[in-house]
C-alpha cells in the first residue's frame, strides 16, 4: 500500500512545523484522531514513540525514525508480517506559503489483509490530517491580534 497526500498551507513554513511538532495536540484539528500520546511527553526526538488512536482504526504505537528539523520527520512501525512507515515532509511555498507532503507505506505478508480492511479509512485520516492542518494553520496564521484590553484605570 502507499499513499500520498499533498497540500498548500497558506502559512509560513515556522508556524506550520511548529503546529506540526506539537503532536499531543492534532485531535485538537483533525477530528479523525482521538489521541495522541508521545510517550517522553515532548517533542519529536529520534527514537521517541508515539501513540495514536483513530476513528475506526486499531490504536497504533509509533517509533520516530527520523526528525528533520523544519522539513519533516519519518514515523515507524513494526508489527507480526508488516511494517507501516509515515512520511511527513514540509517546504517553502512562494509566496509565503507552504507546501505539505504525507507519504504512508505499508509492506509485508499482513498489509494486503489489513488495507483491505482499513484501506479507505486510513487514507481519509490521512487525508483529514493534512486538511486539518492546513485549516489549523491558515487560522492561525491569519488571526489579527487584538490589543490587551484597558482596564479602568488606565483610561484617563
Amino acid at each position: 500500500m502507499h499513499q500520498h497526500h499533498e497540500v498548500r498551507i497558506a502559512a509560513c513554513p515556522d508556524y506550520v512545523w511548529a503546529v506540526l511538532t506539537d503532536v499531543a495536540r492534532w485531535p485538537q484539528w483533525a477530528s479523525a484522531l482521538r489521541e495522541v500520546v508521545p510517550y517522553d511527553g515532548g517533542p519529536l526526538v529520534v527514537g521517541g514513540r508515539v501513540r495514536v488512536r483513530a476513528r475506526n482504526l486499531p490504536v497504533r504505537d509509533w517509533c520516530v525514525r527520523e526528525v528533520r528539523a523544519h522539513r519533516g520527520f519519518t514515523w515507524e512501525q513494526v508489527g507480526v508480517g508488516s511494517a507501516a512507515t509515515l512520511v511527513v515532509g514540509i517546504r517553502p511555498a512562494p509566496p509565503g506559503g507552504t507546501t505539505l507532503e504525507l507519504t504512508a507505506r505499508r509492506s509485508g505478508w499482513v498489509a494486503s489483509v489489513v488495507d483491505r480492511m482499513t484501506g479507505a479509512t486510513a487514507t481519509a485520516h490521512l487525508e483529514e490530517l493534512a486538511d486539518g492542518l492546513r485549516r489549523r494553520c491558515e487560522a492561525g496564521q491569519c488571526a489579527p491580534v487584538s490589543p490587551p484590553a484597558q482596564s479602568a484605570r488606565d483610561v484617563v
